[in-house]
């Protein structure tokens, strides 16, 4: 069909054979079935004009990018709480008075110490005793054989905001032990 000649569209017979090479008619027959199913590029269109899906898609985008923020902050708090130290190499010196394995499902060795310190003040009551947990059986066994020998040892320690049932019942964790002087 040929719009350049002046004809007037909608009077036009499209049954004539100057349509040889265009689409066939899809008018339905009486007694043909159509399928509605399948997708057509002159179904698709206006939905992509239409306002109302186009909000529901930024509407699910908001509520992905939502959750993945929660997800990431979860993930941060977690990993600050449970797994990063906020006192990393702190050294207390005394003496081991007991080293024990605690626990229901995890167990796990806890310690005490008294400090050094805090027994050669003389002015203040003691009240400070040190207790930590420790989360390897190696080191565990050598705060064992300084238990009550009377003999002071240098415990390095790290300190977390929370506590992990398998790394011990404190938030402090001795991670290394050296014999005093």
């Amino acid at each position: 069909m040929n719009l350049d000649r002046n004809e007037d569209y909608f009077l036009h017979d499209f049954n004539n054979s100057d349509n040889a090479g265009k689409a066939p008619d899809t008018t339905p027959v009486p007694g043909q079935t159509v399928d509605f199913t399948s997708s057509s590029p002159a179904r698709s269109e206006p939905a992509a004009g239409n306002p109302e899906l186009r909000k529901r898609g930024g509407c699910r985008k908001f509520w992905v990018w939502f959750f993945a923020i929660i997800i990431v902050a979860l993930a941060v708090t977690v990993s600050i709480r449970y797994f990063i130290p906020y006192t990393t190499d702190s050294q207390v010196r005394g003496y081991v008075v007991s080293v024990e394995k605690r626990g229901i499902v995890c167990k796990t060795f806890e310690g005490e110490m008294v400090s050094h310190a805090a027994l050669e003040d003389s002015t203040r009551i003691y009240a400070r005793e040190i207790n930590f947990s420790i989360p390897s059986d190696s080191l565990a066994r050598v705060l064992q054989s300084y238990q009550g020998t009377g003999r002071p040892v240098t415990v390095t320690l790290e300190r977390y905001y929370g506590t992990l049932p398998w790394r011990g019942a404190y938030p402090t964790v001795a991670v290394a032990v050296e014999p005093g002087i």
